[in-house]
């Protein structure tokens, strides 16, 4: 496999200064990009922000909570955060539904927005309690509690509706299937790296999904085989934690065909999925985090809070603690080429 020897994004993005915030130094999925190549969420201490990039200004949609949020997910129409004692606030972007409430257990690790094959729209909240508790959308009612033999760091549920992925303190990935009834059932648990696993993402068509673990290990997979598809690495002089896979995301276009990952600091990977053979790596610049939380990260390091792609695929927000970078990704020569592209 090839590093950089395709360029899938300009390597010098917009920056738009803006201060994100990292609440646990291992949550780093806190960008999200849900309606408008030109608009962006992010976390700032105890509030998520909406950032217009055109009118380079930005406007709280959850101000003054009573948490510093540790996850964010934003999808059919809410916006929901969770924080580090098991709180949620979940509101509508088109209405003045506004909700508050206790999930119990401990820190909300992450949550998902996701229509179901139902045509239910429901919320997954993933819990150190080994839990992931999933609740109804607007109504906040309980569905159902699915247990696990971990804290659950992560979930993803396919485009379709039919599957959900979970991952967590452990070096697997649970998949389950989902019914027409919307019951979870689980359907293999696959071996993803030597650590914990904490991302996991499903490709645009529902037909592959990947996980990010902490030891910079990505693994994907194609559902219809057990067989790994593709698995990524550290280069040798990679540390344990500064090389750490925080959060990943394919792209949601079509003719993109990109999956996109962070690493704890620095870096940021984007992998031609349609091959898996070649991959870019952009060193993400920005001024160096003045403190450093948690790991073996220094003071010289740049903290990435999270990433995104635009709907339209035509642009990567990357989050840093004093920046958001913009990188253009070059969808002419994606969609052109059947291979990649070169600028």
């Amino acid at each position: 496999m090839e590093d950089n020897a395709l360029c899938f994004v300009r390597p010098n993005p917009k920056s738009y200064p803006v201060l994100a915030t990292i609440q646990h130094w291992q949550l780093r999925d806190l960008v999200v990009c849900p309606r408008r190549a030109d608009e962006f969420l992010y976390v700032h201490g105890n509030n998520v922000i909406s950032y217009d990039t055109t009118m380079r200004r930005g406007k709280a949609l959850l101000r003054k909570l009573a948490f510093a949020p540790t996850s964010m997910a934003c999808a059919e129409g809410y916006l929901a955060a969770g924080g580090q004692r098991s709180q949620l606030v979940v509101r509508s972007l088109d209405s003045d539904y506004y909700a508050e409430t206790s999930v119990g257990g401990s820190i909300n690790n992450a949550l998902c927005i996701a229509r179901h094959a139902n045509g239910d729209t429901r919320l997954l909240v993933c819990n150190n309690d080994e839990k992931i508790k999933v609740l109804s959308l607007p109504e906040l009612s309980a569905v159902e509690s699915i247990s696990f033999p971990t804290a659950v760091n992560h979930a993803a549920v396919s485009p379709d509706g039919t599957r959900m992925l979970a991952v967590g303190d452990t070096n697997v990935v649970f998949l389950y299937g989902i019914s027409n009834s919307g019951a979870y059932s689980r359907m293999a648990t696959l071996t993803v790296s030597t650590d914990a696993g904490f991302s996991c993402a499903w490709s645009a068509t529902s037909e592959k999904f990947a996980v990010a673990s902490q030891d910079g290990t990505v693994a994907v997979w194609d559902v219809r085989s057990t067989e790994r598809l593709a698995r990524f690495t550290p280069n040798h002089n990679a540390t344990h934690i500064r090389n750490a896979g925080r959060c990943l995301k394919f792209s949601r276009a079509a003719g993109v065909d990109l999956l996109a990952y962070t690493e704890h600091v620095n870096t940021v990977h984007f992998i031609d999925t349609r091959t898996f053979q070649s991959r870019q790596t952009v060193h993400v610049k920005g001024d160096a985090t003045t403190h450093a939380p948690g790991g073996d990260a220094s003071e010289g390091d740049v903290h990435i809070t999270g990433l995104a792609f635009s709907p339209d695929g035509t642009t990567v927000f990357v989050g840093t603690e004093h920046a958001m970078l913009a990188y253009e990704v070059d969808t002419i020569s994606r969609r052109r080429f059947p291979a990649g592209s070169i600028i």
